[in-house]
């Protein structure tokens, strides 16, 4: 080949290689390592359950690092959620030191046993805890997977707990087919209204469900493979999804438009296939994306699992949970040294004095807290203690337009971080710019048309997890959903 040609060949290999760059979705502009950088801190600063100030970020390469000390495991877990969650993130490394105050390990064993024993969730009597330097040890047969990761969540809320190492192991009674398991998760990852339409595959053998594919960031990969694990009879999830910058197509960008019983047969499916309920005794009506649910279930807890799990179905927009709690029958005073007990030993809610009362199994909670969090915390606490029916959360957060410095931001200054936090996050950006927002005395107002009530709810918890908001006004309506939005309405100062 003479020079010349080979000159021209060479130029048209280099115009050809350019143009599949250009072309090829791998090629897109990934977001700047400065950027997600910038977005972790501020989400991680400005959310009162994370205390930002003490953590260190550093991106390289779409991976975040994050380093420091902080006082317990609750921060530790959200912090890295959180981080998740930011537009661009593709992994998360955890090297967060827990270094809570100082607690015998008689008396964080002693904790974590009892708070298993009141449990509403947990039936077996067959767990085993030790402790040791403030690392919890669990160990034992459950029946199911939701009584093994609650046996974990309750001994991480423990205060002087650094780590829980989970030996519990699950033994279904139970049993099912690999196929019937696999069109479960498969239905499940469907109705997903962040994963929808995701090119995510299924494969299960002998109850152990492998997923492949990709994702568009790691938060997406997580919710995958927790949809997966609360279905009956998996026995573990193998995930194989890898994060694809590229990928990253948000939430479901249009809303799912089913008819009401196309609605109701999902939400039907989505409370059946959770092990964490027993759905017997729900019905479900559904009217132009509104759900109604109706029947009882077998605690507080399970009340709150149900409602969630209808709104996280595609194509629902708003949910009236009416189901009575059936609880285990105690005596007022009983389930009163429960909850007080649970309290007392928390990480989140030490140091506060809250007063509990309790009537007929109904749950008051008073006092005073720094954080909408630290008093949605307390009333989650309550509401799984065995023989709860609800929990009236009367808690006053103080904290109202203050920042960690102490100095008061300006209500424009709100209304920014707000709109700010909205665009970085893979689940609100591509709906932030059809939000409103505006802030007076603590109270963030947000109006607009967004695709689906996951969204709505997505943004709105975003705002309350903005220090200086004390309460969120959310009047987002939902696209295309023909009710009287009136009817729905409510101010929430949590979620």
């Amino acid at each position: 080949m003479n020079s010349h040609r080979r000159q021209t060949h060479l130029l048209y290999l280099i115009v050809t290689l350019s143009a599949a760059i250009i072309s090829s979705p791998s090629a897109h502009a990934a977001v700047p390592d400065t950027d997600i950088n910038y977005n972790v801190k501020d989400a991680l600063r400005d959310d009162p359950r994370t205390n930002g100030a003490a953590i260190v970020a550093i991106t390289a390469n779409g991976i975040v690092t994050l380093s420091g000390n902080v006082d317990n495991l609750a921060i530790k877990t959200y912090a890295v959620a959180e981080a998740k969650k930011i537009n661009g993130v593709l992994g998360v490394i955890d090297k967060l030191i827990v270094t809570p105050d100082s607690h015998s390990d008689a008396d964080i064993s002693n904790a974590v046993r009892r708070r298993i024993l009141n449990s509403a969730v947990i039936d077996s009597q067959e767990l085993f805890v030790t402790c040791k330097g403030g690392v919890v040890t669990l160990s034992g047969t459950v029946a199911s997977y939701p009584e093994e990761q609650q046996a974990a969540l309750l001994a991480s809320e423990v205060r002087g707990v650094k780590e829980v190492q989970n030996n519990i192991h699950t033994k279904w009674i139970d049993t099912r087919s690999d196929l019937e398991i696999k069109n479960d998760v498969i239905t499940a990852l469907g109705q997903d209204v962040y994963l929808t339409g995701l090119p995510i595959t299924v494969t299960v053998q002998n109850g152990v469900v492998t997923l492949s594919g990709t994702v568009g960031n790691s938060h997406e990969k997580d919710r995958a493979l927790n949809d997966v694990r609360w279905i009956s009879n998996v026995k573990d999830v193998k995930n194989g999804l890898t994060v694809e910058w590229y990928e990253n197509r948000g939430v479901k960008s249009e809303s799912g438009t089913p008819s009401d019983e196309a609605l109701k047969q999902a939400v039907r499916k989505s409370l059946d296939q959770d092990s964490r309920l027993i759905a017997k005794q729900i019905t479900i009506r559904t009217f132009s994306g509104d759900v109604t649910l109706d029947g009882s279930v077998a605690s507080h807890f399970e009340k709150g699992i149900a409602e969630q799990d209808a709104k996280n179905v595609v194509g629902v927009a708003w949910v009236k949970n009416n189901l009575v709690v059936r609880a285990d029958q105690r005596e007022d005073w009983t389930i009163e040294n429960d909850v007080e007990f649970n309290l007392g030993t928390d990480a989140i809610i030490e140091g506060f004095n809250l007063d509990v009362g309790v009537k007929s199994g109904v749950v008051t909670l008073t006092g005073k807290v720094n954080s909408w969090y630290q008093s949605s915390h307390a009333a989650e606490i309550a509401s799984r203690v065995r023989g709860v029916v609800a929990v009236i959360n009367n808690i006053i957060v103080s904290e109202a337009n203050d920042t960690n410095g102490g100095r008061w931001k300006k209500e424009a200054d709100l209304v920014k971080s707000i709109k700010s936090r909205l665009r970085s996050r893979w689940t609100t950006w591509f709906i932030a710019d059809k939000i409103n927002v505006t802030v007076r005395n603590g109270v963030a107002t947000m109006e607009g048309d967004v695709n689906s009530w996951k969204e709505r709810h997505e943004a709105g918890e975003l705002a309350l997890r903005t220090i200086g908001i004390s309460e969120v006004d959310n009047r987002l309506t939902v696209n295309g959903v023909a009710y009287p939005w009136d009817e729905h309405h409510v101010k929430i100062t949590g979620f």
